[in-house]
């Protein structure tokens, strides 16, 4: 998990697997992690301390994983830092490091094979430590010395990496809620940066930017309806867009719209939104709201 938030949300879910968060919290939250039994990441001796204080007021073990930055240079430890924090980690009471992690910068073979040779020169050197991981979706799938005993999957679970084995599995659909029947020379939306040419008909979608649908697709984007693809129109608005149905014949109140997924023999994939955005993928994804209602297949 990334976040703190993440990894609570897990266990209030009744999920009693070991959950390791990836990313930071500040270190007043140390009593609400090992009170989860959640396993943090650790890069410098502030938040060590912390969990091994709250480790000691609980009466249990705070497990924690090093990250160690082999050329990412972001959230990391340097080889020489996490040298001293290993060394410093192993004289606290209640604290063990149950795992070392790096993360690759890119999919590239040379680069990846230089930063694994560091993460695991540096591993060598600390061989109590059970775990070992530094294999994202990219080097999982492609390249199989990096998975160590651990990997690390994140696009790969959405079906999304360009590997031919993999199915996009993530849907994101909404549905029409009203129709405005434009004359030419009439605009849509905030702005009005599209304006009619001959009649047209608009069909609202209750969907928008605080949802996760980006204004970059405003005017730019495609959604699927009846098995077509139609235009955005105009500018996206907080939690309403426009879609133009001119050419779909028999729209009505209550029917499906695809802003991902398949529908018919159409599919819009997160990557062509990400092309419409100028983005990756990932934030396409990642970007959707996490209150929205979801349904899971199996």
């Amino acid at each position: 998990m990334h976040s703190l938030e993440e990894g609570m949300e897990l266990r209030e879910a009744n999920i009693t697997s070991p959950i390791l968060i990836l990313g930071y919290f500040p270190p007043r939250e140390a009593n609400e992690v090992i009170g989860k039994h959640l396993t943090s990441t650790v890069v410098e001796p502030e938040l060590a301390l912390a969990l091994d204080k709250a480790a000691q007021d609980l009466g249990t073990l705070a497990q924690v994983h090093v990250n160690v930055d082999t050329g990412l240079h972001r959230f990391g430890a340097t080889v020489e830092e996490a040298t001293k924090l290993l060394h410093f980690l192993s004289g606290l009471r209640c604290l063990r490091v149950a795992g070392l992690y790096t993360h690759f910068s890119s999919a590239d073979e040379p680069e990846t094979e230089i930063q694994l040779e560091r993460f695991l020169r540096f591993a060598a050197t600390f061989p109590q430590v059970q775990f070992l991981h530094a294999a994202n979706s990219a080097a999982t799938l492609r390249f199989p010395k990096t998975h160590l005993n651990l990997v690390r999957t994140g696009l790969a679970i959405y079906g999304l990496y360009p590997f031919p084995k993999l199915r996009p599995v993530m849907s994101v659909k909404a549905r029409v809620i009203r129709f405005h029947q434009l004359k030419p020379g009439d605009g849509v939306s905030y702005g009005l940066t599209w304006v009619a040419e001959k009649e047209a008909l608009i069909a609202l979608v209750y969907l928008g930017y605080g949802d996760g649908i980006s204004r970059l697709l405003s005017n730019r984007g495609e959604v699927l309806i009846h098995g077509q693809r139609v235009p955005i129109r105009g500018d996206i608005c907080m939690d309403q867009c426009m879609i133009e149905v001119t050419s779909v014949p028999g729209v009505k109140v209550g029917d499906e719209v695809v802003f991902i997924g398949r529908q018919g023999a159409q599919e819009i994939t997160a990557d062509e939104v990400a092309h419409w955005m100028g983005t990756i993928p990932h934030e396409v994804v990642t970007r959707i709201r996490a209150s929205l209602p979801r349904i899971y297949l199996p």
